[in-house]
């Protein structure tokens, strides 16, 4: 800042140089201060008048004055620069500016802080105590049938009827579609036919071997009289040996008969297999349904093309139908086939049904670590349907002397879980250690005390937070 001058005297800035060779050749002290009635000395720029009377147009510009050096910079030399006057520095507002804008920074901190700590939060509290607690253990499932078919073709052919739509309820042995079959029948028919024949041929070997039977019987008779014959002398050698050789034919010719009849007889069992064969074909071309139940899906329409392993329609029995619920491997222990539990759909939350656990599988998914368990309901809703998708919940043994807060109580930091208390007024996070689930409420092992006050809707709370009660929401 510039030194003030006396009354009238008008302010010279304090001198400058730069380039002078160390801080110790410069001397910065002000110029010395004329007073307004002294006279000047005339200069170089006056006109050999005193400065007092030289006319403010007459005066030398600033660019034209020389500034006053110190002593020691008069005689300088080569090794000092020339003295520049430093400009008068001029007053700022910026000053009060930031000091303005400061002040309304703390007074909205100030605000903040005091709506955030002093002013009371409206939350539900609940105190902790202890008493008897039922645990649950709840997993979801979807609807699904133990005995459930998909009828199908053994065939391909071309749906010509089809006699069940979905809903229906059908009898094992019922007729559900069938497929085209002219080739079948016109099979069956050839092998009926060739069965016929067979059967012929059968009885003509049968009698072939009768009278080959009759040839033989009479050689023997033949045979029989020439050795008499010959005995007596009455017949020749060359007769008996001929009647020899006649029954060696007829036994060869049995036996040729016996062969044929055997033959035919084979033929004729060829031919009642073939017909049985393209009988039971045909019969698969009329589909009937394998079990008793409710056909709970039609896949094909007549007049589509069938394959083999294409289910035409599905059925489900409903005596069989169970919800098949997942639960996680930590609850294995605790269910066992007979135990009662209780089902609610997501079509009808409202209503719940009872039932017992029917089966219980003996392999945990790798992956998401856990086991299903087969419950079959007491009853069925309405309109139900197989993959329908509950919830089932399974009571175990309940015990006394147990504190335990609303699931909605529980909240995590740090990745642990906790509640939030009411200490003084305020809010304080205390860490727990949870126990098991029974319904809405979760039994709290360790971390909380009988007495004490927690925030039951802690989705806002905050460490300090000063509360107040409002009615619970049951």
């Amino acid at each position: 800042m510039t030194p003030a001058a006396p009354d009238g005297a008008p302010s010279r800035p304090i001198q400058a140089l730069s380039g002078a060779s160390s801080p110790g050749d410069l001397d910065l002290r002000p110029n010395p201060i004329v007073p307004a009635t002294e006279k000047l000395s005339p200069g170089p720029n006056t006109g050999g008048r005193p400065v007092s009377e030289v006319k403010p147009e007459e005066k030398a510009e600033p660019s034209q004055t020389h500034p006053v050096l110190p002593a020691s910079l008069r005689s300088g030399g080569r090794q000092h620069q020339s003295a520049l006057a430093r400009p008068p520095s001029t007053p700022s507002r910026s000053g009060n500016r930031i000091a303005v804008l400061i002040t309304v920074i703390l007074m909205v901190v100030t605000v903040l802080l005091a709506t955030r700590y002093m002013v009371a939060k409206p939350v539900e509290l609940m105190s902790a105590s202890r008493g008897f607690f039922q645990a649950e253990i709840t997993g979801p499932g979807t609807l699904d049938a133990i005995d459930k078919a998909g009828v199908s073709s053994s065939l391909q052919g071309v749906i010509t009827a089809l006699y069940v739509d979905r809903n229906d309820v059908v009898a094992k042995g019922e007729i559900i579609a069938e497929v085209n079959a002219q080739d079948l029948k016109a099979q069956l028919n050839a092998s009926i036919a060739s069965q016929e024949a067979a059967r012929k041929a059968v009885e003509a070997a049968y009698a072939d071997s009768r009278r080959a039977e009759a040839t033989l019987a009479n050689a023997r008779s033949t045979l029989v009289r020439q050795r008499e014959l010959a005995r007596t002398g009455t017949s020749s050698r060359s007769a008996l040996e001929s009647a020899e050789t006649s029954v060696q034919q007829g036994e060869a010719d049995v036996a040729k008969a016996y062969s044929s009849v055997h033959q035919a007889e084979a033929q004729e069992a060829a031919a009642v297999a073939t017909v049985e064969m393209n009988r039971a074909l045909l019969d698969k071309s009329v589909i009937r349904a394998p079990i008793d139940g409710v056909v709970i899906a039609r896949n094909l329409n007549i007049g589509d093309i069938v394959s083999p392993g294409t289910a035409i329609v599905e059925i489900a029995d409903p005596l069989s139908i169970v919800l098949t619920a997942r639960f996680d491997e930590s609850g294995i222990a605790s269910i066992s086939a007979g135990q009662t539990a209780t089902i609610r759909f997501v079509s009808q939350q409202q209503t719940s049904i009872s039932g017992k656990v029917r089966r219980i599988s003996r392999q945990v998914d790798t992956e998401t670590r856990e086991f299903t368990a087969d419950i079959t309901p007491d009853g069925l809703p309405a309109n139900w349907a197989i993959g329908q998708r509950g919830i089932a919940v399974i009571g175990i043994a309940g015990k006394s002397g147990v504190i335990a807060v609303p699931s909605a109580a529980i909240g995590r930091k740090d990745g642990s879980p906790g509640v939030w208390v009411v200490q003084n007024g305020r809010a304080a996070w205390r860490f727990c250690e949870l126990g098991a689930i029974g319904g809405k409420f979760v039994e709290i092992v360790d971390g909380l005390n009988g007495g004490d006050v927690l925030i039951t809707n802690p989705e806002s709370a905050y460490s300090f937070m000063r509360v107040k009660e409002v009615a619970r929401q049951l």
